[in-house]
């Protein structure tokens, strides 16, 4: 959406993977259009922070949803949780998309560990280079050899997506295979 911020530089990251990117304007009812055909035949979701906007844009993909929603807080500066529960909607053609509360943090703590040997197949730039480094046990964050580091600097794997799983691995590197704690 590129009514909250500028959007050149978060899509710029995301230039590189495998996903479909939908550029929305509200100025431009075209979008609408795109993304309800994106939409068709499938059950998808829209989550995100309080405030983003996510029922505002159901109600531009569909304007007769009439959801309802709320400016955000200007003392908070964060949204105000105008949906409450997650609400199924049919739109286009045969898809149906669930609206759901937004959220003010992510608690890694509660997710599905994932192991530091593990995490770069989350990150789909990055695939068909996986097994193909000099060293069967590279991080891809340093090594010589690194198939994926080689292609970082040949401008083929966005930086930021790069210094992302970086900070991810070295999270993960913390993770021992005996500490599996469900919690």
């Amino acid at each position: 959406k590129t009514d909250l911020s500028p959007f050149d530089e978060i899509l710029k990251i995301y230039e590189n993977v495998d996903i479909k990117k939908i550029v929305i304007n509200y100025d431009n009812t075209d979008t609408a259009e795109i993304l309800k055909n994106t939409l068709d035949n499938k059950l998808s979701a829209f989550v995100g922070n309080s405030g983003v906007g996510k029922s505002t844009l159901l109600n531009f993909v569909d304007t007769n949803l009439k959801i309802e929603t709320n400016e955000t807080s200007k003392k908070l500066g964060r949204g105000k949780h105008t949906t409450r529960e997650v609400c199924l909607y049919e739109v286009g053609d045969g898809g149906y998309i669930a609206d759901t509360p937004g959220f003010s943090s992510v608690d890694i703590e509660k997710s599905e560990i994932i192991y530091k040997e593990d995490l770069a197949t989350g990150f789909r730039e990055f695939s068909e280079f996986i097994g193909t480094c000099k060293f069967n046990d590279c991080s891809h964050t340093v090594e010589k050899g690194c198939t994926i580091l080689e292609e970082l600097e040949k401008g083929n794997i966005g930086k930021q997506r790069h210094k992302n799983y970086c900070e991810l691995y070295e999270q993960a590197k913390q993770i021992k295979v005996w500490d599996k704690r469900n919690k």
